[in-house]
């Protein structure tokens, strides 16, 4: 069952066009005051992304085994919501002032980045192969996003690794995306969902999660 969207993020959209592939995750409800949000669209998505990070890094620095658990849940799934609820009511503190709603995709995604950053502080040294041939696995994080983030991972790791240590927002970040951008698309290149509706903020968690995946012993 579709939860409703509590505050949509929106971020610039990378240029993809034609069918959207929908994201199905569910909603993770900490609902920002009315007087501690900024005026204007652009302030307000980025107070509630800056609200979102702050909240997962504490999360991460806190409790890092239910962060964990969250990417081993199925996207979207009640069991991820359970969880996202949970960590959301133990670690009330790691919001200082206010409340946050989130989809649920973003809020893994945040964990995801943290997780991934904490874990590796040192970038993927791995080689690009733009021409590795990919095929998607089938298991608790299929959807098409993560695939597509599991492509783009591995044929261009170090691409990926530098978008998601830039600072979001930034110069940096923009230029990462540029020099990612081949791979981008090559990754959405034929299959039924060849063309995502995905912004920046969604695909740097998408990233990460599929980065720490590849460089976890398990991976």
């Amino acid at each position: 069952m579709k939860r409703p969207i509590a505050l949509a993020l929106l971020l610039a959209t990378l240029p993809f066009s034609g069918v959207q592939a929908q994201d199905h995750s569910s909603s993770f409800h900490r609902p920002l005051k009315t007087d501690e949000r900024p005026d204007g669209p652009a302030a307000d998505r980025d107070e509630a992304e800056s609200h979102m990070r702050t909240f997962a890094r504490c999360v991460v620095m806190g409790d890092p085994a239910t962060a964990r658990s969250v990417l081993a849940s199925a996207p979207g799934s009640d069991v991820e919501h359970a969880i996202l609820m949970r960590m959301a009511k133990s670690r009330n503190g790691c919001l200082h002032r206010g409340k946050l709603r989130m989809k649920g995709n973003w809020m893994r995604g945040a964990i995801a980045e943290q997780i991934y950053l904490r874990s590796y502080p040192t970038p993927d040294a791995s080689a690009p192969q733009p021409g590795a041939p990919f095929q998607a696995s089938v298991d608790a994080r299929s959807s098409p996003y993560h695939a597509y983030a599991d492509c783009i991972v591995t044929r261009n790791a170090p691409a990926a690794d530098a978008v998601v240590r830039a600072t979001p927002g930034s110069v940096a970040e923009k230029s990462a995306l540029q020099q990612t951008m081949p791979t981008l698309s090559s990754c959405l290149a034929g299959g039924a969902d060849s063309k995502l509706a995905i912004d920046r903020t969604m695909l740097r968690g998408y990233l990460a999660e599929s980065l720490y995946m590849k460089r976890s012993p398990a991976g």
